[in-house]
């Protein structure tokens, strides 16, 4: 006898594979509650951190960033109108001022070797001399920390110095404390261009406004190069600027040298953004200076970082001596 039977079904427990999409998910949904408890950290911690903050009203309080401008105080001279420009050109590093005609007691390039110590000095003179026949004039000794060897002394310094042991200050028979208020230095110039603008911001600075005259005292060779190129530069009315030049018969030749190698440039290139002349600032900045005259002069602060594509364009905005 034949059985027919059924062979028998053996089943076994199946495995599904998770699909791939649903993975992503989980793994999106995972990273964003991680994120999420990183945040709620972050926030609590900030929240806290503050809070305590303004319940402490001691030194670890945070300062407002105003309190920066309430530290420094009004202008001391408000009422000076006019400002008169002596530009450095070197650097005294005498001990003593027996002997200041001496070039040892100078740093100077070899250019400037026998003989323009006397004309620095009748600049300082000249520029004194003017301020104290202008009772509404500020003067401004105008140059930086330019030389290496200098040490941390500016040309801009070493002009007042000068001024004040020469006794520059009384020699017209006024008293040195009639003067001095009406003396203060500009000490980040790197060059004839920067003497001015600086000197514009430096007496908004010391009096709250602009300068109605502007006269700069300095080499005769230069007068050509402050009227039409850096007066022009800053868009000063010719009519309100002039220039008092003071040279010495032993610089003639060395006049006309200096006369093609820096007009030319300038003429060229404006405000001094490329080439030669941006060379000699960084070169005339051996110890990293930097001003902040965009800060405390809003008004004029674009001018500061002015560089045109086309170098001898003139700065297009509005500017409040205009």
């Amino acid at each position: 006898m034949t059985f027919t039977g059924r062979k028998p079904i053996i089943t076994l427990p199946q495995i599904f594979e998770e699909p791939v999409p649903l993975k992503r998910k989980l793994a999106q949904s995972l990273f964003f509650a991680v994120l999420f408890v990183a945040l709620a950290t972050s926030l609590f911690v900030n929240v806290s951190y503050f809070s305590s903050c303004n319940a402490d009203k001691s030194d670890a309080s945070i300062i407002e960033t105003s309190l920066v401008d309430d530290l420094l105080p009004p202008p001391p001279h408000p009422e000076l109108k006019d400002l008169i420009l002596v530009a450095g050109h070197a650097i005294y590093i005498g001990d003593t001022f027996e002997d200041i005609e001496d070039d040892t007691n100078w740093v100077l390039e070899k250019f400037q070797r026998g003989g323009q110590v006397k004309v620095f000095l009748k600049h300082i003179e000249r520029g004194v001399e003017l301020a104290q026949q202008n009772e509404e004039s500020l003067l401004i000794f105008s140059g930086g920390q330019t030389r290496p060897t200098a040490g941390a002394r500016s040309e801009a310094q070493s002009y007042w110095r000068l001024a004040q042991s020469l006794s520059f200050f009384s020699n017209l028979g006024n008293s040195p404390l009639d003067m001095f208020p009406r003396a203060t230095t500009e000490e980040y110039a790197r060059d004839s261009y920067e003497n001015l603008l600086f000197s514009l911001c430096r007496f908004y600075e010391f009096t709250g406004h602009y300068p109605r005259n502007v006269t700069v005292v300095g080499f005769e060779f230069k007068k050509k190069r402050f009227i039409e190129l850096h007066r022009a530069a800053v868009k000063f009315p010719e009519e309100r600027f002039s220039y008092v030049g003071i040279d010495s018969d032993g610089i003639a030749q060395e006049r006309q040298t200096k006369k093609v190698d820096i007009f030319e440039p300038f003429k060229k290139d404006l405000y001094g953004c490329s080439g030669k002349l941006r060379e000699k600032k960084i070169a005339r900045n051996p110890f990293r200076r930097s001003h902040s005259y965009r800060q405390s002069c809003p008004s004029i602060a674009a001018l500061f970082n002015y560089c045109p594509r086309r170098r001898a364009s003139i700065y297009p905005g509005n500017l409040p001596w205009e």
